[in-house]
């Protein structure tokens, strides 16, 4: 996954096991990003931290982000 863009902020990362979705990563500043299994990689703007990791629990990672991130949430595709 990229680099996060402010490298005093802690980005947690967590892999997780679906079939559209490698990698969730999130920090404190609301910022969530999502590297998709074709290497694309998204950061979502104002994902409040509870919001990222349920999606990194969720038994549908790829259905959760489709849901309940991508609707709601402003992206920039980094990568």
């Amino acid at each position: 996954m990229t680099t996060h863009p402010n490298p005093a902020e802690q980005l947690h990362r967590r892999q997780v096991d679906s079939s559209a979705v490698n990698e969730i990563a999130w920090d404190h500043s609301s910022r969530m990003y999502v590297q998709f299994k074709d290497g694309r990689v998204y950061m979502y703007e104002g994902v409040p931290y509870q919001r990222a990791v349920a999606a990194s629990r969720s038994d549908s990672v790829g259905a959760y982000v489709a849901r309940k991130i991508v609707p709601r949430y402003p992206a920039v595709r980094i990568s």
